[in-house]
């Protein structure tokens, strides 16, 4: 049984004065339509994306802390997360605006000039504000799109988009002898036609944007065993690279049909995915493993978590690598990277991600 990871509400561009754009955010429709959808199908969370920080305050000539301060406090009403891209990088604004909104995401554009300024956000976030926290915080390569996943998401016009929950779904459907782009394509049909049938029952007139089919893990419902499911060894064995193009193939296939938005690609976050760190547990995953499949996966380096003494130059060819795969692969890729108190092999707790391996990012 699959379920929608998130329902996520798009905000407008913003025009006139801050009070009166934020009351024009139709967050209350959102709010009944996630309700109205959840009757039918689990949604496990509602979210709400801001356009561009430095944009809407600029609109509304207000500082842009002022507006994230008033966005977030009128959006977290209805709302689980909110999501604030940035176009430019001030650090300190930045680290104090995460300590002050729990539950505010933030990311920022990768540029080459940035990239100590990016560093340092990763050394002080976790010290200052938790270890956790560095989850809410990460690099785009090659744009952001509009996608229901936090961080790297942004906003363009107001309406809708929604995820999905579903390895484990798709994984029993292949095990019964439906072949793989079969099984995408019959779960996603049936999602779009729930999430429509939930508009016209609300009666909003807020659009649906589509819907992004990436396959991403929570847990034991887990990416990392779906896909081993489909190549018969451990994942990183050789055919793992195949295998990844096969389902990103189908997903954009899937998506160009149904026209769906964002990434639509295989996502390996390892603190989310259990499987995943079994495998760094016991040494089969490494670092490098990761950021090999960038080229071949939207988030090749994703809530990974590295030792806090990791050195400056391992970041900064980590993200030049990334800048590179998005643009061999001329498709957007997110990163996150939780530096962390601990040395490699060691595990620490994440909150809700649980206890998740450190990885050696020399090794």
């Amino acid at each position: 049984m699959y379920k929608f990871r998130a329902l996520t509400y798009h905000a407008p561009p913003a025009t006139g004065s801050l009070d009166g754009y934020l009351s024009r955010l139709k967050l209350d429709d959102a709010g009944r339509l996630a309700k109205e959808l959840s009757a039918r199908k689990e949604v496990w969370s509602v979210r709400v994306v801001s356009p561009p920080v430095e944009d809407a305050a600029g609109a509304l000539d207000v500082k842009p802390s002022r507006y994230v301060e008033e966005f977030y406090e009128t959006a977290i009403k209805v709302a689980n997360y909110v999501a604030f891209p940035l176009r430019r990088l001030e650090l300190n604004e930045l680290v104090e605006l995460m300590r002050s909104f729990e539950r505010a995401y933030f990311s920022v554009e990768y540029r080459l000039e940035e990239e100590e300024a990016v560093i340092e956000v990763l050394r002080r976030v976790p010290e200052e504000v938790g270890w956790v926290a560095g989850s809410r915080f990460a690099v785009a390569f090659g744009g952001r799109p509009v996608t229901p996943y936090f961080p790297v998401t942004t906003s363009e016009t107001e309406g809708v988009t929604a995820s999905l929950l579903y390895p484990t779904h798709v994984a029993e459907l292949v095990e019964g002898g439906e072949p793989l782009p079969d099984a995408l394509r019959a779960t996603a049909l049936e999602a779009y036609k729930l999430v429509y049938n939930a508009i016209d029952r609300v009666g909003t007139n807020l659009p649906l944007i589509g819907l992004d089919l990436s396959l991403s893990p929570w847990a034991s419902d887990s990416v990392a065993l779906l896909l081993e499911k489909l190549l018969g060894l451990p994942l990183f064995s050789p055919g793992t690279f195949f295998v990844l193009r096969a389902v990103n193939e189908a997903l954009s296939l899937l998506a160009s049909s149904l026209g769906a938005v964002g990434f639509n690609e295989v996502m390996l976050p390892l603190a989310e995915d259990d499987r995943l760190k079994e495998l760094a547990a016991v040494g089969h995953l490494r670092f490098r493993d990761l950021l090999a499949t960038a080229p071949a996966c939207v988030a090749g380096l994703d809530m990974v978590p590295l030792p806090s003494t990791t050195d400056a130059r391992v970041l900064k060819w980590a993200m030049r690598d990334l800048d590179a795969a998005s643009k061999l692969k001329r498709r957007p890729l997110g990163m996150r990277l939780l530096l962390v108190g601990a040395s490699p092999g060691e595990e620490v707790e994440l909150g809700m991600f649980g206890k998740t391996p450190v990885i050696d990012p020399l090794i």
